[in-house]
This record gives C-alpha cells, structure tokens and sequence, in this order.
C-alpha cells in the first residue's frame, strides 16, 4: 500500500476523474467505466473516484497500481439521505479492493445508524494508517470539524446538495468554499462537483485547491448533449 504521503504528493496540482455513472447513464456499467478510467489515464488525469469495491477493483486492474483511486460506496437506505461510506465494513471492502482514498459524507448529518460520518476517522486511522482519508463536506463549517478530526483532504463535494446548502448548487463549483478550505492550513483542499469547463478547474486551482475530481463534464456524455441541446433551445426559443 502506498504512504499517505506519496499519495497526497502524488494528486497535488492534478486532476482526477470520477468514473460514475446510475439509473438512465446508458454508460452505467462495470466496463463502460473501466474504459472511461482508461480513457482518462490517456488523457493524463492521476486518478479516479469510484463507487463500490466492485468498480474499484475493476478499475484498478485496468489502469495498474501507479494511479490514485478515491473509493467510496454508496448504499442508499429508504428513509436517510447520509450514504457514502456509512462504516467501517464498507470501508475494508474498499481497502481490499485496491482504494488508496477512502471518501466519507463528513456533513452534519446523521448516518442511518445515527452517527455523523467524522466518527468513523479515528476507526479508520487505526485500523489502516497508511489508508488517505477524504471528507466530503457541504460547508465550510463541516470542513473544519472534519480537519479537528484529523481528515487529511476537505472537500466541496456536497456543497449543493445538503438540505442547508442547496441554493448553492446554482452557483456551480463552489470556489467560496474552496477559498475558506484553504485558509485552514496543513489540509489537502480537494474541488469536486459541477466543475463542468476548463475555465472552471483553472478557477477552481486559483481558489486554493489542490486537487480537483471531474465527473460528469468528462464521463456523461449524455449529460455533455443535454447541456448543448439546452444552450441551442434557449437560443430557438
């Protein structure tokens, strides 16, 4: 496994791609992201986030142990909204699968088992020290308990997507957030959600992070139509 060190040293100034895709993605598949892991590592990206140890082994296989993955796993339970990495069982699945980012929802929230995501930290230092840990938060405020808790990335990754932070999500990526991320010192400041052009990654590296995850701008190629078939309707109308 690699040392948290090389892994932080490895993603600084770089770019990572998130291979995820659900429910109408016609993309939404083990192999149809495998080859868009390896369409990035062409590309140049150093690394990906995936979901599940299923697609992190896959991915893995496909691209060799000199790329970054950032693992999470999504397990939606009627009722909660708190899903992404809810426990350690999810979290030595994605260890044995070849993660060497485990990504937590570090928000506010409480889990389905009524714990906030920050409580699971100190269990995962202890049981995988070397094993980087990523809190993905919708505020600033959630960004600095995160780092209290010894989180060695903060992320804007939920910024949008909280009940309290929703009028952000039109704002696109939140480089707010990012800005005040970097203010906190001795933390590794990720960017990642709606980070949908170039100019906005460009902004986004300017604001103070460090790393930035592209997801839908590069792997959703529906999503990439929707959004010029809306431009051209908007100039039709």
């Amino acid at each position: 496994m690699k040392l948290k060190k090389d892994v932080l040293q490895k993603i600084t100034n770089e770019i990572l791609v998130s291979c995820q895709a659900y429910d109408e993605n016609p993309h939404a598949s083990v192999e149809a992201m495998v080859t868009m892991a390896v369409a990035g590592k062409m590309g140049g990206c150093v690394g990906f986030r995936a979901n599940s140890p299923e697609y992190v082994k896959a991915i893995r296989k496909a691209v060799g142990e000199e790329y970054v993955i950032i693992g999470i796993w999504k397990q939606h339970i009627p009722g909660n909204d708190v899903y992404i990495t809810t426990n350690m069982d999810a979290v030595r699945e994605l260890v044995a699968a070849g993660s060497d980012i485990i990504a937590l929802d570090c928000t506010e929230r409480l889990n389905v088992y009524g714990h906030k995501g920050v409580e699971l930290i100190s269990q995962i230092q202890k049981e995988f020290p070397n094993v980087v840990i990523m809190a993905d938060c919708s505020n600033i405020g959630e960004a600095k308990i995160a780092k209290e808790h010894d989180a060695d990335i903060v992320a804007c990754t939920m910024s949008g997507y909280t009940e309290y932070t929703k009028e952000r999500f039109e704002l696109g990526v939140d480089l707010e957030m990012i800005s005040a991320m970097r203010e906190l010192k001795d933390v590794h400041v990720l960017a990642e959600g709606r980070i949908w052009t170039r100019e906005d990654c460009v902004a986004a590296f300017k604001a103070g992070a460090m790393t930035c995850v592209i997801g839908t701008a590069i792997t959703s190629p529906w999503m990439i139509t929707k959004r010029f078939v809306e431009a051209k309707n908007e100039l039709f109308k």
